[in-house]
């Protein structure tokens, strides 16, 4: 990460980490309402942060940002296992700030993510796994545009986002997002 990304849309700013935000997104990470939710649920250790950083730091195929809203840092977003030859990657999400979990600023952050991987990244297919009993999570992705491709093995269903979807279901519901 030479040149941090930094993108602005739909009210949210993606800006990608510095070393600065690495105990508070490890603390976000740890709290059990963020990580039950995660596909890996281990506790992260200090180290094992700092470890995480370093390769972040070096990686050109996974890319983590901060979410703010209101100049205030609410979730982590991110770009992993950014394939370009193939066009795609796995993008993921948490909010953390409770004042903001289940209203439109989610969709906001969502949106503002898929434009930075479609628009700049230019990537074709974006892809997810999200545990079958997590419901919320699969209407949230399904409103954004998700289509289900197969179930996995350990509970986890996949699902593939392409601008031939995610374009029309961003612009039904981004009309709302007044910021």
């Amino acid at each position: 990460m030479t040149d941090l990304i930094q993108f602005s849309r739909y009210g949210i700013t993606l800006r990608e980490f510095t070393r600065d935000d690495i105990e508070m997104v490890r603390q976000w990470r740890n709290d059990p309402k963020i990580s039950s939710l995660m596909l890996d649920q281990t506790y992260i250790t200090e180290e094992m942060q700092q470890r995480w950083f370093a390769r972040i730091s070096q990686s050109d195929t996974d890319y983590y940002f901060i979410a703010e809203f209101k100049d205030q840092p609410i979730g982590v977003a991110s770009l992993t296992a950014i394939e370009r030859r193939e066009g795609t990657c796995e993008p993921g999400m948490y909010i953390y700030a409770d004042e903001y979990r289940n209203n439109i600023v989610p969709f906001a952050v969502a949106f503002a993510l898929n434009d930075l991987a479609f628009e700049t990244f230019q990537l074709t297919t974006l892809h997810g796994k999200i545990f079958t009993e997590n419901q919320a999570s699969i209407r949230f992705h399904e409103a954004c545009g998700y289509q289900s491709h197969g179930v996995a093995s350990a509970g986890l269903q996949f699902y593939r986002l392409t601008t031939e979807h995610y374009i029309p279901a961003r612009d039904k519901l981004a009309r709302f997002i007044r910021y």
